[in-house]
């Protein structure tokens, strides 16, 4: 099992790069979300002004991703609860995955870990320009979360950049293959998916 490494800031556009994976392996391929491995909320840090920061690579309980990592490599599978973080609310649901010739780990912090540096075979980054990104989590988060332009600008601003400088932007020179998310994402998923099958070929 060969391990993917998918990254980019918030509003990259994980989500559709990992729809179009998932289209072309089919149950050549596994996913794990970074989503579903979030700290129970009572263990969140809070900011100067008591708000929950969402985005520090701390907020991941990344014991547990690796642990569930190496149990698929040795050919077990895994049960856990995925969670969507609403405004007032957390859903979850259970899923079992089971072990493929790749596993897709996405997320913004994936490489923020020791472990998974060492676990990681390919690197992914997700490319989109500030402004693209934040639009883009306004619309989201306003339509599926509840959240007003200002409650999201202020998380922009006082969490989400701060850690894409520091986190995240730095893997853009480092990954294997860099997409392009703005304005046409096709092409950058066709390289990701060339250097995959010739990774999974040697």
């Amino acid at each position: 099992m060969k391990i993917l490494a998918l990254i980019g800031g918030s509003g990259s556009g994980k989500s559709t790069i990992l729809n179009g994976l998932r289209g072309h392996f089919q149950n050549r391929a596994a996913v794990l979300s970074l989503d579903d491995y979030y700290r129970p909320m009572s263990e969140l840090p809070v900011d100067e002004n008591g708000e929950t920061n969402f985005d520090l690579p701390s907020v991941i309980n990344d014991g547990a991703l690796v642990r569930d990592i190496d149990r698929l490599k040795r050919g077990e599978s895994i049960s856990l609860e995925t969670y969507t973080y609403n405004r007032d609310v957390m859903q979850s649901e259970k899923i079992v995955i089971e072990q493929a010739e790749w596993l897709v780990v996405e997320g913004l912090f994936v490489m923020a870990y020791p472990a998974m540096k060492e676990r990681v075979d390919l690197v992914g980054f997700i490319n989109a320009p500030v402004e693209v990104r934040l639009n883009r989590r306004i619309q989201r988060d306003g339509t599926e979360r509840g959240y007003s332009e200002e409650e999201v600008r202020y998380q922009w601003n006082n969490h989400v950049r701060p850690a894409d400088i520091e986190f995240i932007e730095p893997w853009r020179d480092r990954a294997d293959v860099v997409i392009e998310n703005h304005p046409h994402w096709e092409q950058g998923l066709k390289d990701l998916i060339a250097k995959m099958e010739n990774l999974d070929s040697t």
